[in-house]
């Protein structure tokens, strides 16, 4: 893909913060990525708040606004509308999305972003959509003949109906899937509100008190649980911003601080070992490839996934779930995979705004007019 040629340099809003749980990952996503391509291009932070307005700053990165996060947004913010005209009116070329989970990356924002024109990074919209709902993924990794956990849910309009029989939830669905359970909101990310119960007393005990301690986006959500497999667990990234898809070196995550890699494992420095490249047998390696692959192409994930999975003793790999807008932080895995690959940083996000203009480089439209 040849970058666009212009005058003037490039101007992008790196989207940040969001309404989910995940707003927080979403800001350190972001001030990463302003960082990385503020060298390249004009770049303009901004951040959406958990009511769902938008603060837009005067300015970009080094002509006018501070390099410093904390200076960046301040006050009230703007209905989302008048935000994104605001963009419009600057001249934006392309918003690069930094969200995560709810209202970020679930096709919501993307639908938006097409609907008032403007052009954007990560997946479109049905990819989107579709790899953020887990139950509706599952479904479609079977349909497509790749293994995943066993796994049933509760639906949303059933957990509001008050406190769910959970004897009988058991006496239904043990058999079929057995404990430990892995309980989870069906459609939030970064492992918040996840956790695992291994007998049948602990669900009974606890499965009604994590539903209900769930963060307020997730209260409509329905509930997946799927049985915890024993194995290694690994996650692959696909590149695919300049033609055919790149496989990235396979990593292995060893949770230190907690049984799973949960949210605290994720995001707290130390908190796991990631091996990159993954200590995996040329035949394992190229299953684990593949198999990435395969997803890939099945959710049509361009620019960019993360598959997460588990390699069991006998040889299954049962993929967990697909991330197409993996965080960028500094404990992030797709980061840690490209440079493993001799991917800088700055290049791979550079590569994804390309990709992103690509997309929406139609005839009259404002990326050729530039």
């Amino acid at each position: 893909m040849k970058p666009y040629h212009r005058n003037e340099p490039l101007q992008v809003a790196v989207l940040m913060g969001g309404m989910s749980a995940e707003r927080e990952v979403s800001r350190n996503t972001g001030s990463t990525v302003v960082r990385e391509l503020s060298s390249r291009y004009a770049v303009k932070p901004v951040e959406i708040l958990a009511d769902g307005s938008w603060r837009v700053p005067e300015g970009f990165v080094h002509d006018g606004l501070p390099p410093d996060r904390a200076a960046w947004f301040s006050g009230e913010g703007l209905r989302a509308i008048d935000g994104a005209r605001a963009l419009l009116d600057e001249g934006i070329d392309v918003v690069f999305n930094a969200l995560h989970g709810p209202m970020g990356e679930d096709g919501t924002i993307q639908g938006f972003l097409r609907v008032v024109g403007l052009p954007f990074t990560g997946p479109d919209v049905i990819p989107a959509a579709v790899t953020m709902d887990k139950r509706l993924t599952k479904q479609a990794l079977l349909s497509a003949g790749v293994l995943t956990p066993r796994f049933f849910a509760v639906r949303s309009e059933d957990l509001r109906r008050g406190p769910i029989r959970w004897a009988e939830v058991l006496e239904r669905e043990a058999g079929r899937v057995p404990l430990p359970w892995v309980l989870k909101p069906n459609r939030l990310g970064s492992s918040v509100g996840v956790a695992i119960l291994r007998t049948h007393q602990e669900v009974l005990e606890k499965a009604q008190e994590l539903v209900s301690s769930w963060p307020a986006l997730a209260s409509s959500d329905d509930l997946l649980v799927e049985e915890a497999l024993s194995g290694r667990e690994l996650t692959c990234g696909i590149l695919e911003t300049q033609g055919e898809p790149q496989v990235l070196p396979a990593i292995e995550i060893r949770p230190r601080l907690s049984a799973f890699f949960d949210y605290k494992a994720k995001y707290t420095p130390g908190g796991s070992e990631e091996i990159c490249p993954a200590p995996l047998g040329p035949r394992e390696a190229e299953r684990v490839a593949r198999t990435a692959l395969q997803v890939h192409r099945t959710f049509e994930c361009a620019p960019l996934s993360r598959t997460d999975m588990f390699l069991l003793e006998s040889g299954e790999i049962h993929v967990l779930e697909i991330n197409t807008l993996p965080g960028m932080t500094e404990t992030s895995l797709i980061p840690l995979a490209a440079s493993k690959a001799g991917i800088k940083l700055g290049d791979l996000l550079a590569s994804i705004v390309e990709h992103g203009m690509a997309r929406d480089a139609v005839p009259g439209g404002r990326a050729e007019r530039r």
